[in-house]
């Protein structure tokens, strides 16, 4: 008998154990709208040309593959910052900064996670819906999960009177994730006075943000995307941001990103980088060499940050694009009232708002796949597929 005999099998994760169901499907018609990774038209996930060069660059100019610091590359991080807080904020405010280099977006919520849990509060709140690996990940940590609610889907906006009612319960000290622009999985955003509103309601109740930034320059534009951090940090919170390099820089494999610390002084941040690192110690010991690299060789050149600034607007445009005929045509079909609320959403997803029923039909029948919230990935979507991926849902819904 084993010594894990005991132990019982997991459930697939909800996203990427689609992805094993989806390639088994034999349906040359089938659509794959679920895993977040940027398509092109040809529905292919391609190297960034200003990456393709970075990476020539970087195989004559590489020394070594020496071992990084526990905290990672000083220039991407240091170029990560300048991203997220704007250039101006982060050198003049860099004494009060932490950061780390992270294995993606996910590994720096891990790591905000354990610092948060063991020395500011146990206690942490996220949006209803929200990312299904949110919870996993803070629950690792040791933190008890709340929810606010965010979306409704009955009229399909923000519900933010009531997100503001359920957060002023929260006791002081509390952790309150924000996903920065494109919520994942609605699509559906705060506005600006509402981001206004929220950081003055959260210095009132000492509340703790932590922003996660996994899509940036996907909503309206690299320094647009970073606005309700810049509001925050000018507003003087202290807060956590995870900044993932996997959507736009195109780096899913190098897992690259970053976390962030903003605090009230210099020695505050000296005195916690040591523990940011000793978690990175027990965790990884060093992050990956490769991805970093390559994002401080774009930043620090005129001619490849331009070319990559342009490669990642023609990917937002393509996304509001398929959205825009997405939509136009479900219009076509069923009326200008069921889906126009989808033309109002940033960023790779949206939700549909179809019961888990008719998600699972759409698979069964048309080899249609989205996740069984009803997300959707728009960069999923061609000129070839996307009629037939409106026949298909008009279909099962009943909607012609």
């Amino acid at each position: 008998m084993s010594i894990l005999e005991h132990v019982e099998a997991l459930p697939p994760d909800p996203i990427f154990g689609l992805g094993a169901i989806i390639k088994k499907d034999p349906r040359e018609h089938k659509v794959d709208l679920t895993v977040g990774i940027y398509h092109n038209e040809n529905l292919q996930t391609v190297t960034m040309e200003a990456v393709k060069e970075a990476e020539k660059r970087l195989l004559t100019s590489e020394k070594n593959k020496a071992y990084l610091p526990m905290g990672g590359k000083e220039d991407f991080v240091q170029a990560s910052r300048e991203l997220v807080f704007g250039e101006t904020f982060a050198k003049s405010e860099c004494k009060r900064f932490m950061g780390v280099q992270s294995l993606g977006g996910t590994s720096a919520l891990r790591i905000g996670g354990e610092i948060l849990s063991a020395e500011v509060s146990k206690q942490i709140y996220m949006s209803d819906p929200t990312w299904p690996n949110h919870p996993s990940i803070f629950k690792a940590c040791g933190m008890e999960i709340k929810k606010y609610p965010y979306y409704n889907d009955v009229n399909h906006t923000i519900d933010f009177d009531r997100m503001l009612d359920s957060l002023a319960k929260a006791p002081e000290r509390s952790v309150i994730l924000l996903h920065t622009c494109c919520h994942n999985p609605t699509g559906c955003d705060l506005e600006k006075e509402q981001w206004k509103e929220l950081s003055t309601f959260m210095l009132k109740h000492k509340l703790v943000p932590f922003f996660d930034f996994a899509y940036q320059g996907f909503a309206q534009g690299v320094e647009e995307d970073a606005w309700p951090i810049h509001h925050f940090a000018g507003m003087g919170h202290e807060l956590f941001v995870a900044h993932s390099f996997s959507k736009f820089f195109g780096l899913y494999g190098e897992r690259t990103g970053a976390l962030h610390v903003l605090v009230k002084d210099e020695g505050t941040a000296k005195r916690s980088s040591t523990v940011l690192k000793q978690v990175i110690r027990e965790s990884f010991s060093n992050p990956p060499r490769h991805g970093a690299s390559l994002v401080a060789l774009i930043m620090h050149d005129e001619e490849l940050k331009k070319m990559w600034l342009d490669e990642l607007t023609g990917m937002r445009k393509r996304i509001n694009e398929m959205r825009g005929e997405f939509v136009d045509a479900l219009e076509l079909k069923v009326g200008a009232n069921k889906f126009g609320f989808l033309k109002n959403r940033h960023g790779l997803f949206s939700m549909l708002g179809l019961k888990n029923e008719i998600v699972d039909q759409l698979t069964q029948k048309y080899g249609l796949y989205l996740t069984q919230s009803g997300r959707i990935n728009l960069s999923g979507l061609n000129r070839k597929n996307i009629a037939y991926v409106v026949d298909a849902i008009v279909d099962i819904v009943n909607l012609k």
